[in-house]
């Protein structure tokens, strides 16, 4: 039982992996949101230089996925996400 709950986990963290891989923008607010700690939406947009609609975006995504969480209108990792950041890192 506990072989399929590791597997389990090892291939949510796969699939999140890919998931962030799989964009460059969010790769990048990864990085910094890991970097900096936390930052609201604008500030995220401004220091990547990408469109605001597209960090709306982007954030959105990565908030769905769990991997950053919101408060007011500042963002940071979630567990999960601070996890996923790393574990790219090393890729």
């Amino acid at each position: 039982m506990r072989v399929n709950v590791w597997g389990n986990l090892m291939n949510e963290l796969n699939d999140l992996i890919g998931f962030v891989n799989g964009n460059n923008t969010r790769q990048k607010v990864l990085s910094l949101l890991s970097s900096k700690g936390e930052m609201e939406g604008k500030r995220i947009s401004k220091t990547l230089r990408v469109a605001h609609p597209t960090i709306e975006r982007t954030l959105e995504e990565l908030k769905q996925k769990e991997l950053i969480t919101k408060k007011d209108e500042t963002y940071s990792l979630t567990d999960s996400g601070v996890k996923v950041e790393k574990m790219i890192q090393q890729i």
